[in-house]
């Protein structure tokens, strides 16, 4: 997650923290995803992985659903540090 660092299967992670969804240049975004008009941030990333296909439905992105509030806690604390 480094600045200029490569998208592979999902776009680079990092500076996601205010990022509008479905914005990064150089990532294949469904369309769905660029008109969700999400902005990342802790409340939508604790958020979007209950339901990702309920926020942005018809979205590309495959995602197992993340309902342990632990889990999504640990990962938001994560992409904090991470994706500075």
């Amino acid at each position: 997650m480094k600045a200029d660092g490569e998208n592979k299967v999902g776009p680079n992670l990092h500076g996601l923290f205010g990022r509008k969804a479905g914005s990064l240049d150089g990532f294949k975004f469904s369309k769905a995803m660029k008109a969700s008009g999400i902005v990342w941030d802790e409340a939508m990333l604790d958020k979007y992985p209950t339901k990702p296909r309920k926020l942005v439905p018809k979205t590309k992105m495959t995602f197992s659903r993340l309902t342990k509030q632990s889990q999504r806690d640990n990962i938001i604390g994560y992409l904090k540090d991470a994706t500075k």
